[in-house]
């Protein structure tokens, strides 16, 4: 989950128009509702800061990043090959999934 949303992360910076993406996506998924309702809150307030400080969030090593990356509204922003990539790096340095 790292690795990829530091994948995200890297994107974010020089296209950070991924962030109304993220938005919106965040957006359907509060007006559906759910368990991570209180995820997504926070998620909105996170969106509301500068990009370099979201793209920064993204690959924060503390306990409530890696809490929040299991809700990301930054899911299907990379590619499948993308994805692939990342996940065959993470593999090949580690030997493990992300």
């Amino acid at each position: 989950s790292l690795a990829l949303h530091g994948a995200v992360a890297a994107r974010l910076r020089s296209e950070p128009e991924l962030v109304g993406r993220a938005r919106a996506k965040l957006n359907e998924w509060i007006a559906r509702g759910g368990r991570s309702n209180e995820l997504w809150l926070q998620w909105q307030e996170i969106l509301d800061r500068p990009v370099d400080e979201v793209a920064a969030f993204l690959t924060e090593r503390s306990e409530q990043a890696a809490w929040l990356r299991k809700a990301s509204p930054f899911a299907g922003i990379l590619t499948p090959a993308e994805r692939l990539r990342v996940l065959r790096d993470v593999r090949a340095k580690f030997g493990s999934a992300a």
